[in-house]
């Protein structure tokens, strides 16, 4: 893994295949959670909230997904999932890509063409972990 990565970061998003910039951002909150938002003259803002930034990213995703985006972050790959002492320690910023002991940056910028989506990325983590592995959004 290279340098830990700052917010904002520069990404791609995708709909139908058209790439366009998008800017995404993640910080900790007042109260502990973690916000990202994600920017795009495309389609505006999307924000969102919870206990950790995966958690936070995934209830962005499910918010641009009914309109065909895909965001273009390690944190979307099919192969990817942050385990739960990852997302309790590490606030969901690092995840593991299944199968290997590598870590990935879940704002790592990638192509939009190699993500998916949540319930695609989620099905993938159950199979592989065994069990239910999405968290309970922060309220």
């Amino acid at each position: 893994m290279a340098e830990w990565l700052t917010s904002p970061q520069s990404i791609q998003v995708s709909r139908e295949r058209i790439l366009h910039d998008a800017t995404i951002e993640w910080h900790l909150t007042e109260d502990y959670g973690w916000a990202v938002s994600i920017v795009c003259p495309a389609f505006g803002t999307a924000l969102a909230e919870a206990d950790d930034a995966f958690e936070a990213l995934c209830l962005v995703r499910e918010q641009l997904e009914p309109y065909g985006w895909r965001i273009g972050v390690a944190g979307a790959q099919v192969d990817v999932w942050p385990s739960g002492m990852a997302r309790d320690q590490g606030g969901g910023q690092v995840a593991y890509r299944f199968g290997t002991p590598d870590t990935v940056e879940v704002f790592e910028p990638v192509s939009p063409a190699t993500v998916t989506t949540v319930a695609v990325q989620k099905a993938a983590a159950d199979v592989n972990y065994g069990g239910n592995m999405r968290g309970k959004p922060k309220i």
